[in-house]
């Protein structure tokens, strides 16, 4: 693109203005080949192996109680894993007794002993399972708060030039996601690794000691256990990683769309920014599924390998008892110890990848923990003199933005500010005005060259101390989601309700305050929202007043104000500034032409300075700016726009003021009615059922999934039926190994040759039954993780779409914040894994392995097996209760878990509030007491999640107890009994109810997963089917051809969040087809409102607005968006290039580079533009970070044009410009506005004295209209406007 002039300069005496060339260039640019760069370091970030920290650095934060509970939680974890190959021995010994002797003898005297145990073991289950799960969570909750506060706390200390860096989105999705994965990696999951690889170890001991031969042989199959496990957990952790950044990229992308979902909505960008957001999970997608693929190529191996080391052990194990080397009972205690411990193995590989993950996310968070701040108000260094007399000195300044070093911000600059003087910074915008303002709060530091305050380098100051010495209003006024009196109380803490309610006089904002239902308790929003533009710059101005300060930072601190505003609270500001270093950076001249000294900026350097009228009589930039603003005066008014004396519009609001408090003091009533109507016991009944059923989540799938489900199935089936096979050829071994041996009852006969043919075919079956493991596994895992990934990334997608299609009163509620929602979209998204993918598998898996366990056992001994199916719903009655449990506090815990992150959100997005009020330590407080509630509700939680899980294995040995008690009794009975009993049906009873009772073990420890994913699966599904009232996904209404003729007629309405604040009490107007109607009036009185309507971001509550005779309600809402360009108060840019940011404005069309540049030109941006090293390749960074207030405006403007709009809605689309930006930006508007009907909203009434209609708002309803002339001649309010402006 080519570089094209849009005026020619205008110079005089040697100043230059080159209508934006010298610009502010703190870009943070990635342009063309910045990305390939960018992809390049993704690609080889990729290659590296995943970091995860040490043992001893994941537990860095438990402390010695911590410490205690770990200790006895993992002894008591361990007696749970030595109870099972301890068992075995008994159960050797007593093989050994019945193939040696007389098998009633032993029945009626070792029997009963053998069910005693078992019975004991129960017990000891009990108060072991109930310790070691309790203990571990209990430590992990206070660990992990501790992490949640550390890694908050690290955020809140970072310098400012880190976040221009860094995603606030990515940060707030760590703070939930990846500490919650550390959290898990810590807690019982620690105990049960623990419990396997006791059982393992024991096992593999116990085997040794019995019979070391056959151990020995068995381990000689362990590399290739040990190599399998080896490469899954590798494997694992790196796409783990992978996954965990493109999750957090995604969440970076809602948080942006988010938190800008009036722009999005308003350019029709919902399908644009949900392909964004799905590109991104794509990526995490394929890293899962090959994660999944590996996974079950891993496990298959090792589940192969297993049943060929069985075949192969009774192989072995028949050639030792046939030498006479083993008996059956110690081959038996060998293989069962080698089983448990194999099969330990398996169990803990899961948990031992939990912890992986765990310690793969504490990585990257304590990393950040760990960073250094550059800039680090938590040191305490520096000194804090006694006084502060305010002298400010820029001694030889360059400075260059952290994330550009290559763009020169300042060179040479040198400044200094008097005590007690007003000193005001004038320049085309984005020289470098507002960046003075970051070198003296220290926000960042001059490259070269110093800042001195009363003789001292600001680096040597305290950071705390200088920031209390200084009051600041920014452009962008933010205030936080909190009450009007809290907003101005973060000024200083100590301040009383006088002091507040005297700032807020002098900001005139308190008799606006008090027409509010709640006064100072009103709550302000996110971000302000429930405010107006004027209203939030004037509480933010009495929130600076508050803290008294020395030294007051003024960055266009009057610029969202109407006329009679300014006029009202510049005296007030001025009034403040004595005494006091007042440092004031304006585009309106008229502002700070009484400032004791004014610099003129040009070039990243001081260009002159003086008095207003010594300036003007050296005749150099300052004489240049004045001039362009006497033009404007002279083409038909000042530059300012006025609003009527708040005397008269108080004098006209009181008897609409008595009404409303009437109306709102019975809703309020009736409000306080419904509340107390409520029955508590329904309200509770209904939030136990708020949890989706399990086919209510399986309709949901789509064909793809429900065919990998179909094969993944399948495979689950199949693996499910092994366990119960295994049973039976365990039972037939046991009775072939006796056949090997010689009958003990009958004479020695010394040529007995021992027969090994039966040994031999079940030991090829138990290697035929490893290959069908193996292949079903393989099945099982890879089809049910596809199905898996697939349906969470879907309700992902969905979800975020959802979200999209919301009308804007959802995003107007309190428990709707960009916190809470992008909190809700990480968190519930990947909760609902457990209903889902792999847990389907292992569902199918245990309930087949427990029918067919069951069936063998029914095939043995129906009576037998009566008794076993009357002990399994006590199984299944202790894992329910733990489910009940976690379903009661589930809601809860999430609701406040969401306000702990809406607290971190609004922090790290308005860091340069934060730190300039110096109320991070407020915040740390804040967010570390959103945790106590889930936290002592988790903590009451693990009690029962750890009696529950004791509970349900001890039932499974009070079973086994059940079962050899009633066995013993059958086998007693007497030949050709039909109930009479053999051993070898017994044991297959036996084995039967053993690996079914596992599997039943292994849903039991599913069921807290399971019982999150149905209240996540819940919330989420309400979120996607809700239906919104105004839908731009619908295809439905009208889409006729529209010319431009907008009409409201008699127009009430209120925002749902605030019902019983009326905005619009009968609003009417009318704009024709290519004309121009402005709106004028005092702040708040609903002009913006109007604007939202004809967007149809809300509905009308009465009356009608519509365009061409047609009820916008009645036309298509996406048709409608496409005809209309809007320009807000407070522009909105994305982290793209600017080229894609100014194409955002017509997604539904291929915009052409052309387009692009005329709009730029258009918008007096584009030589600014050329003027960057990657040009329209430059990216902005988040929200525009990285741009002036004015390049940002102007940026948003052109994004407007390049629309090529039917209507126009200009809501104070030149309000951050200078007054040279803003006559070409206004002339270019005014070329635009040609054709098109146009909506403007103005203070200024310079940029609206052509307009073909002029309506004065007030409570709600137009009390004046006309042109420009008209309403002068009426000498009514217009005429007092222009009156007021003329006396600035």
């Amino acid at each position: 693109m080519g570089d094209t002039k849009i005026a020619p300069d205008v110079e005089k005496n040697g100043a230059v203005i080159s209508n934006g060339l010298s610009e502010e260039t703190a870009i943070d640019v990635s342009g063309t080949d910045a990305d390939k760069k960018g992809k390049k370091d993704e690609k080889k970030k990729d290659e590296e192996k995943p970091e995860m920290v040490p043992f001893g650095q994941y537990y860095r934060y438990a402390t010695k109680l911590d410490g205690l509970f770990i200790v006895i939680a993992i002894f008591f974890a361990a007696i749970k894993g030595f109870a099972w190959p301890s068992i075995m021995i008994v159960f050797g010994l007593m093989i050994n007794d019945l193939v040696d002797t007389n098998a009633d003898q032993i029945i009626g005297e070792k029997m009963p002993l053998f069910a005693y145990i078992y019975i004991g073991m129960g017990f000891l289950n009990i108060a072991a399972g109930y310790l070691s799960t309790t203990l571990m969570l209990l430590s992990a909750e206070r660990q992990s708060n501790k992490v949640r506060n550390e890694y908050f706390r690290a955020i809140m200390r970072q310098e400012i030039g880190w976040f221009d860096e860094t995603s606030s989105g990515e940060l707030t999705t760590r703070l939930t996601s990846d500490i919650n994965k550390i959290k898990d990696g810590m807690s019982d999951k620690v105990a049960m690794a623990v419990q396997w690889i006791v059982a393992f170890l024991s096992g593999f001991i116990i085997a040794f000691c019995y019979e070391w031969r056959l151990s020995l042989v068995i381990m000689s199959t362990s590399p290739l256990l040990a190599i399998s496990g080896f490469l899954f957990s590798k494997i694992m952790a790196e796409f783990t990683e992978k996954e965990q950044s493109a999750y957090a990229a995604a969440g970076g992308i809602a948080e942006e769309v988010i938190g800008a979902m009036r722009t999005v909505v308003s350019f029709g960008a919902e399908h644009h920014e949900s392909k964004r957001y799905n590109k991104k999970l794509e990526s995490s997608e394929v890293a899962g599924k090959r994660n999944g693929l590996f996974s079950g190529l891993s496990i298959g191996f090792t589940m192969l390998i297993m049943f060929c080391t069985y075949g192969l052990a009774f192989w072995y194990g028949a050639k030792l008892c046939g030498e006479g080397k083993a008996d059956p009972g110690k081959i038996l205690i060998a293989f069962f110890n080698i089983l448990i411990g194999s099969f330990a193995m398996g169990h803990a590989a899961p948990h031992f990848q939990t912890m992986a993950e765990g310690r793969g996310a504490a990585y990257t968070v304590f990393k950040t923990i760990d960073r250094e701040s550059k800039i680090n108000y938590e040191k305490g260094e520096g000194k804090s003199p006694s006084s502060c007399t305010g002298r400010i000195e820029f001694r030889n300044v360059n400075f260059c933005y952290p994330s550009r070093k290559d763009v020169e911000i300042m060179k040479d600059f040198n400044l200094t500010l008097l005590p007690g003087k007003t000193h005001a910074l004038v320049g085309p915008s984005g020289c470098g005005k507002s960046t003075a303002v970051g070198l003296i709060e220290r926000f960042y530091d001059a490259d070269e060259g110093e800042v001195f305050l009363d003789g001292e380098n600001v680096k040597d100051l305290n950071l705390q101390w200088l920031r209390n010495q200084i009051g600041l209003v920014g452009q962008e006024p933010v205030l936080f989601a909190t009450t009007i009196e809290e907003n101005i109380r973060y000024g200083r803490d100590d301040v009383t309700m006088e002091e507040i309610e005297a700032a807020c006089k002098k900001a005139f904002a308190h008799d606006f305050i008090m027409e509010l239902p709640d006064k100072y308790q009103t709550l302000c929003g996110e971000r302000g929202s429930k405010l107006s533009g004027g209203q939030k710059q004037r509480v933010a101005i009495a929130r600076a007043l508050v803290r008294n300060p020395k030294i007051l930072l003024l960055d266009e601190a009057t610029s969202a104000l109407d006329n009679k505003s300014e006029d009202i609270v510049q005296r007030a500001l001025e009034a403040a500034a004595e005494g006091r270093t007042t440092l004031v950076i304006a585009h309106r001249l008229s502002t700070i032409k009484n400032a004791d000294t004014i610099s003129a900026i040009e070039q990243h350097k001081v260009a002159e300075e003086g008095t207003h009228d010594e300036l003007l009589a050296k005749e150099g930039l300052y004489h240049t700016l004045v001039m362009y603003q006497q033009q404007v005066q002279e083409e038909g008014g000042d530059d300012l726009a006025a609003l009527p004396s708040y005397e008269d519009v108080m004098t006209q609001r009181k008897s609409s003021v008595k009404r409303l408090k009437s109306i709102q003091s019975v809703s309020e009533k009736e409000k306080d009615l419904e509340v107390a109507i409520e029955d508590p016991e329904e309200k509770k009944k209904k939030e136990q059922q708020e949890m989706a059923g399990f086919l209510e989540i399986m309709q949901e799938n789509n064909a793809y999934e429900n065919a990998c489900i179909v094969v993944g199935a399948f495979g689950a089936a199949v693996n499910g039926a092994t366990m119960p096979v295994f049973a039976v050829l365990f039972s037939e071994v046991i009775q072939a190994l006796a056949k090997v041996l010689p009958d003990p009852l009958k004479p020695v006969d010394p040529d007995f040759e021992p027969d090994y043919s039966e040994t031999n075919k079940w030991a090829i079956f138990f290697v035929i039954t490893g290959v069908v493991s193996g292949l079903a596994n393989f099945l099982q895992i890879h089809f049910m993780s596809l199905s898996g990934l697939s349906f969470t990334t879907r309700m992902r997608q969905k979800a975020f779409k959802a979200l999209l299609r919301k009308n804007m009163g959802f995003f107007d509620l309190p428990e709707n914040s960009i916190g809470a929602l992008t909190t809700r979209l990480s968190e519930d998204a990947a909760a609902i894994k457990g209903a889902t993918g792999v847990r389907i598998g292992s569902i199918i898996q245990n309930v087949v392995g427990l029918g067919v366990g069951i069936g063998i056992a029914f095939y043995a001994s129906w009576r037998l097996s009566l008794l076993t199916l009357a002990c399994i719903p006590f199984v299944a009655a202790a894992g329910s209760v733990q489910m009940m449990q976690l379903a009661g506090t589930m809601k809860t815990m999430t609701r406040l878990y969401e306000q702990a992150g809406q607290t971190a959100a609004e922090a790290v997005e308005n860091m340069r509030t934060v730190c300039s009020l110096c109320i991070e330590r407020l915040f740390l407080k804040k967010y570390a007491d959103c945790l106590v509630e889930p936290s002592r509700k988790f903590k009451r939680q693990a009690h029962l999640t750890g009696l529950s899980m004791g509970l349900a294995e001890a039932v499974i040995f009070f079973t086994y107890a059940a079962v050899f008690t009633y066995g013993a009794y059958l086998m007693k009975l007497e030949e050709g009994h039909s109930g009479k009993l053999t051993f070898t049906e017994l044991m297959k009873v036996f084995s039967g109810i053993v690996f079914s009772a596992m599997t039943i073990g292994q849903t039991m420890s599913m069921l807290p997963d399971y019982g999150k994913a149905k209240a996540s699966a819940f919330k989420l599904f309400k979120l996607i089917r809700e239906p919104p009232v105004i839908d731009a996904y619908s295809k439905e209404g009208k889409k006729p051809d529209i010319t431009g003729n907008l009409r409201f007629d008699n127009v009430k309405f209120n925002y749902p969040s605030r019902p019983e604040v009326p905005v619009l009490k009968g609003l009417s107007f009318s704009i024709e087809k290519g004309k121009t109607v402005a709106l004028v009036g005092q702040s708040g009185c609903g002009k913006s409102t109007s604007v939202q309507l004809t967007e149809r971001f809300y509905d009308s509550l009465d009356g009608i607005v519509t365009i061409d005779d047609v009820d916008v309600k009645e036309i298509n809402v996406a048709h409608l968006r496409q005809q209309m360009g809007l320009v807000s108060q407070e522009p909105i840019l994305f982290d793209y290039s600017i080229e894609e940011n100014i194409k955002y404005g017509a997604l539904h069309r291929k915009v052409t580079d052309d387009e692009v540049k005329r709009a730029a030109i258009a918008a007096n941006i584009n030589n600014f533009i050329l003027t960057l090293p990657d040009g329209y390749d430059t990216r902005v960074g988040e929200k525009g970070t990285q741009l002036s207030g004015g390049q940002k405006q102007r940026i948003a403007i052109a994004r407007a044009l390049v629309r090529n709009p039917k209507i126009l809605l200009l809501d104070e689309a030149t309000s951050a410009l200078d007054n040279e930006s803003e006559k070409v930006v206004q002339e270019a508007l005014d070329r635009a506005r040609e054709g098109r009907t146009c909506l403007v909203i103005a203070h200024r009434l310079s940029t609206i004295q052509t307009a073909d209609l002029i309506c004065v708002i007030q409570e709600g309803v137009v009390v004046e209209s006309g042109t420009h002339a008209d309403l002068l001649a009426r000498r009514g309010v217009y005429y007092n406007l222009n009156k007021s402006a003329d006396k600035h």
